[in-house]
């Protein structure tokens, strides 16, 4: 039976590829760069180009690293010869921030080199919205909405998403703690539009305001910024394995190579350091076993996980992933346990970590 919502989108893909080819006959298709971005992004790309002419690339091609695909619009010179550059303001007003609205610029970024934000917010994500509400000052008393940039080198600045501020939910002798709720329908471009913060880079919040555009430099792919390089190069953090998880494509390399191969992995658990070795085979291989993990929040179904779980929901933010042995995906399933069990035997992972233990051991 035919889903109407996939019939109305490949319609509405047809209809706007069509009227695109039509008023740019020489560029190249869209179409092509339908694995990087897919239907619905496909769609929105093309809603917005406004009659502008869209320009794809691979930026790490050249490198022998895909690192996913990049677009812009290519602006009609005015005037005077130069292109309208593309604005942070018409990106947000476009999903729905209010023109009207009072909102206010905030720019993340310490310059004492105690804390850094950029692994704050990528891996300590709750920490980060803290520090974003406890201030000192009522800086954000006359503010409806925030808009949340970490600070780049220079002054640039990395969008990260929209908040809505509810006023004042305690206040201390130091600190005020606003009631921030980030708003929906911007996660396209948390993490990825980069623009040019202004001459007021010394200070870390100003207003936006819809008469002085904040120019976007660079509309980045998805992101993954750990290359893959090796099976066994490489540690990932739960939060950096639930972003690539959730921000792949069928086309890109981490995908590619960890659907590849079975294996036995490794999650740490970074508060304890205790050890839990697990093994992955099927079709998918470690990349669809590494994803039940994201689903559960962490546990996968293993025993010993889903106590700790249990006990504090947010435990998988300790749990560190690694491979340490590749395995033909044609090996069978007791092969691989078998595999499995030797790493557990070497490691003590059952008698001193996170395995179940034995019957024989209890």
């Amino acid at each position: 039976m035919t889903n109407p919502l996939l019939s109305d989108q490949e319609s509405e893909l047809t209809a706007l590829l069509d009227a695109y080819q039509e008023q740019f006959p020489a560029a190249e298709s869209p179409i092509t760069y339908m694995m990087g971005f897919g239907p619905e992004q496909l769609c929105t790309i093309l809603r917005e180009a406004n009659g502008r002419e869209i320009v794809f690339s691979y930026p790490e091609l050249d490198q022998g690293v895909l690192d996913g695909c990049v677009y812009h619009y290519k602006e009609a010179p005015d005037e005077a010869g130069r292109g309208n550059p593309i604005t942070l303001q018409e990106l947000l007003y476009a999903r729905g921030l209010p023109r009207t609205a009072k909102t206010k610029l905030v720019r993340h970024r310490d310059t004492s080199g105690k804390l850094d934000i950029h692994d704050l917010y990528r891996n300590h994500r709750p920490a980060f919205l803290d520090y974003q509400r406890q201030q000192g000052n009522r800086v954000f008393d006359k503010c409806d909405f925030l808009v949340a940039c970490l600070g780049e080198p220079g002054s640039q600045s990395r969008f990260v998403g929209v908040f809505q501020v509810q006023g004042i939910e305690r206040e201390t002798e130091e600190h005020y703690y606003y009631n921030l709720v980030e708003v929906p329908g911007f996660a396209d471009l948390k993490e990825r539009v980069i623009f040019d913060w202004g001459r007021a880079a010394i200070s870390w919040h100003q207003w936006l305001r819809p008469e002085v555009g904040k120019t976007v430099l660079e509309i980045q792919p998805k992101p993954f910024s750990q290359p893959f390089t090796d099976y066994l190069d490489f540690t990932l953090s739960f939060a950096e394995l639930t972003q690539l998880v959730t921000n792949q494509s069928p086309r890109d390399e981490w995908y590619r190579m960890l659907s590849a191969t079975a294996g036995v992995y490794l999650i740490l658990d970074q508060s304890s350091g205790k050890q839990y070795i697990g093994s992955a085979s099927g079709t998918e291989g470690i990349w669809g076993r590494w994803k039940d993990y994201v689903a559960t929040r962490g546990h996968g179904g293993n025993v010993e996980l889903v106590k700790l779980l249990a006990t504090d929901a947010q435990h998988g933010r300790h749990f560190q992933f690694t491979v340490l042995m590749t395995l033909p995906k044609t090996m069978t399933r007791p092969e691989v346990i078998k595999r499995e069990y030797l790493f557990m035997k070497k490691l003590g992972s059952r008698a001193h970590g996170l395995n179940q233990k034995a019957s024989h051991e209890q």
